[in-house]
């Protein structure tokens, strides 16, 4: 009887352990399924806001040679001039396809959040880079510290400021400034605006008009020219983003006269033709992020959350540069490359 007992526990135990594979086989199958697609079979697409704007061209670069590196499939697609509507169709377009990622640039607002939800519901793994939307279940965000970028960028100012003798704390006279940016409820330049105020808050400088440009070149430059035409005594122009920054001075004439008057401007973004610029003292201080880093790193990291499942750090900064009279003539020459793009 003891033995009988044994062989039946024994044969239960056989039962239940081919049970429990067997129930399990399903699952492992589809597991190993999905770890066993191809890098030729990975799609990974990046949305930047527009086409129009040469400011995302590092970032493509550089995401399309780490694509070459892994062996897989990189898209690179746009509205040709930012509208939220066109870019909310396209990631649709991308959900339909059932591509395996996204590395987005976004506004942080209801429309991008569901559409970003949507897309990770389906299974698709989505990133940000440049402009985030925290709010979403975006996987993570790549970018520059945007708050950090808009106070240094002020700091430059004041020290611009002093170097010219400008009281900026005088409380006899202040300091008209026009900010130019992109559209609101981008969140990476709300930021931006932020940390400028922030840190001017207990000078004498006093922002006068907010100009939105809606992310378009064009348009930059359209209304830049306008402004100055209008208001030729404003003192300071912060640029949140370098929209107007990639036509030669002569395309600017109010701009450079305005510059050549005394007028002070400080941006975000630093290239080639901004440089240039800043060079014949339309600008006098960038600060610049790293897009390519946004490409490059973006891409692998979300390639590794696909293949292998690594959990990425949900904010990977990538760190700012400046641009000022010291260092000028070494970053002409750092971006001089970027002309031929």
């Amino acid at each position: 009887m003891f033995a009988f007992k044994n062989k039946f526990v024994f044969f239960l135990i056989l039962v239940l352990i081919f049970t429990i594979n067997f129930l399990t086989i399903p699952a492992a199958a589809e597991d190993n399924q999905q770890q066993s697609k191809s890098d030729e079979e990975i799609t990974i697409a990046y949305v930047p806001r527009s086409l129009d704007n040469p400011i995302f061209l590092d970032a493509f670069e550089h995401a399309q040679k780490k694509a070459i590196d892994l062996g897989i499939n990189i898209e690179w697609v746009a509205p040709l001039v930012y509208n939220a509507e066109d870019q909310i169709e396209i990631i649709e377009s991308l959900i339909a396809r059932n591509v395996d990622g996204m590395v987005v640039s976004v506004n942080n607002t209801q429309e991008y959040i569901e559409v970003i939800n949507k897309a990770v519901e389906k299974g698709i793994a989505v990133a940000t880079f440049d402009a985030d939307a925290p709010d979403s279940k975006r996987l993570f965000h790549i970018g520059i510290n945007n708050y950090e970028a808009g106070s240094v960028t002020a700091q430059g100012l004041l020290d611009v400021l002093a170097a010219k003798d400008i009281d900026y704390n005088s409380k006899n006279q202040q300091l008209d400034t026009m900010i130019m940016t992109g559209v609101k409820g981008a969140l990476n330049l709300d930021s931006r605006i932020d940390g400028f105020l922030d840190r001017v808050e207990n000078t004498n400088i006093r922002v006068q008009d907010i100009i939105e440009n809606q992310d378009s070149v064009n348009l930059s430059v359209e209304l830049l020219e306008q402004y100055l035409q209008e208001n030729p005594d404003i003192d300071i122009i912060f640029f949140v983003g370098g929209w107007p920054f990639y036509v030669p001075a002569e395309a600017l004439p109010n701009f450079q006269q305005w510059a050549q008057n005394g007028g002070v401007a400080v941006g975000i973004d630093i290239f080639y033709d901004a440089l240039l610029l800043q060079e014949r003292g339309l600008l006098q201080y960038l600060v610049g992020q790293d897009l390519a880093t946004m490409g490059s790193k973006g891409l692998s990291t979300l390639y590794n959350y696909i293949k292998y499942g690594a959990e990425p750090r949900e904010y990977i900064e990538t760190g700012v540069e400046v641009a000022d009279d010291e260092n000028l003539q070494q970053l002409l020459q750092t971006h001089r490359p970027w002309r031929v793009k």
